[in-house]
């Protein structure tokens, strides 16, 4: 009998706990990004792992680049459009020139500074990139600066632009400086790089891929579009601009199954001239690499020897554009063509796209209950009023509701139990 009412108090016990409180499901690793408030909060937690679910219009804001960002971001497919970046991270990191000399150095980009990162599934359209400082910097769409990373998978199209006074600086089409894998991106880029210190013979770096350092490009496309005024030493490729290891660092990387198209404009204002300027690597200071496969036929070296204006895409002096608009439509980006009237150089921007996350309009609010007058109450002819429902039930009501006749059904065993055993003990006298 007591081992009868030993499992009747666990049980009741049980079921009377479990109905108090339902634990919330632990939430997911992957934290999803819908909108530019959601991408800002990203550099709360530069560690995580972060998924696009719709594409993102940054139309109207000025981005600063996340500093240093060692976690995921899946693009999944989706697209940041119209990213405008103006300003340097914070993060400083060490780079070298051509002659292993180091430098405190300045990054921009969608990121700052990637390490032990990985960035994939990302569309970059009408990306701009528009960086001026009296220091060395590096930029790149994507990231000015990455360590150990790995960016894959990703199409960028727009501009990145650097004026500076630096004595070492660099922009590329993905990846300013650094090393780790950059592999099967499609790249449609407008470089520029201004040098506005006319004395000083800088080392300067641009690539359609990445600027400097001695990362693994294997697979991409490459459209660039290159405009490069240096009073220094010019280090230009359709892939990248130089590639040197750091003195210690034992490294191999491959540069293969690339295809670049395009051209880079560039003078080299400097009587020692190197004007290094080709379509893969412009330099190479290491030959820790394999260079296989690399279609650079589609580019053109145009070498410019005037040097009383810098190079820009559009060389009007009062441009005039004129414009195309084209629509979105399911799995088609919409866009602007801007075209100069003067020399027909053209652009895309303003990109649109109708996979974009739209706020849930509210619900409406209730209708006011009509008020009863004294004199209605009194003679009871009053219209018929609506019927009134309860609140909705929630998880515990639900449970209360299940509980009652589990309970009920419990004690109703028991007493059951407790007449027979009443019943065998009688027998046994």
């Amino acid at each position: 009998m007591k081992k009868l009412l030993s499992i009747f108090v666990m049980m009741l016990a049980f079921f009377t706990f479990s109905g108090s409180a339902i634990p919330e499901s632990a939430s997911g690793e992957v934290t999803e990004i819908a909108t530019y408030e959601d991408l800002l909060k990203i550099k709360d937690d530069p560690a995580g792992n972060y998924k696009l679910i719709y594409d993102i219009d940054c139309s109207g804001e000025t981005w600063t680049p996340i500093d240093l960002f060692t976690g995921t971001f899946d693009g999944n497919g989706h697209a940041l459009m119209n990213l405008t970046v103006k300003e340097v991270g914070s993060t400083v990191r060490n780079t070298i020139d051509g002659n292993w000399k180091d430098y405190d150095t300045y990054f921009a980009g969608l990121f700052c500074a990637l390490e032990n990162a990985t960035v994939k599934d990302l569309l970059l359209l009408g990306v701009n990139v528009d960086v001026s400082l009296d220091d060395n910097v590096y930029i790149g769409t994507v990231a000015g600066y990455m360590a150990d990373s790995r960016i894959e998978n990703c199409i960028i199209e727009g501009t990145a632009k650097i004026v500076s006074n630096g004595k070492s600086f660099g922009v590329g089409g993905i990846l300013g400086y650094g090393n780790g894998e950059i592999d099967s991106c499609n790249v449609d880029v407008t470089l520029i790089c201004i040098d506005t210190d006319i004395e000083w013979k800088d080392e300067q770096f641009m690539g359609g891929v990445y600027a400097n350092g001695y990362p693994s490009v294997t697979n991409n496309t490459v459209n660039i579009k290159g405009y490069d005024s240096d009073h220094g030493y010019v280090h230009d490729g359709g892939i990248g601009g130089m590639f040197i290891l750091p003195h210690g660092v034992e490294h191999m990387s491959n540069i293969d199954d690339n295809s670049v198209m395009g051209f880079i404009n560039f003078f080299e204002d400097n009587r020692n001239r190197r004007a290094y300027c080709v379509g893969d690597i412009g330099e190479i200071m290491n030959w820790s690499l394999t260079k296989d496969r690399n279609d650079i036929t589609g580019f053109e070296r145009r070498e410019i020897f005037e040097y009383d204006k810098d190079l820009y895409p559009c060389m009007c002096e009062s441009p005039e554009y004129e414009t195309t608009v084209s629509d979105p439509a399911e799995g088609v980006y919409g866009y602007t063509t801007n075209i100069c009237k003067g020399c027909g150089y053209s652009y895309r921007s303003d990109f649109k796209s109708i996979d974009v996350y739209v706020e849930p309009e509210p619900e409406p609010e209730p209708e006011p209950e009509p008020v009863i007058s004294e004199q209605e109450t009194q003679t009871g002819e009053s219209e018929a009023q609506p019927e009134v429902t309860g609140p909705e039930k929630t998880q515990s009501d639900i449970l209360s509701a299940v509980m009652v006749p589990v309970i009920c059904v419990l004690v109703l065993l028991l007493l059951i139990i407790m007449v027979c055993a009443v019943r065998n003990s009688k027998r046994r006298r």
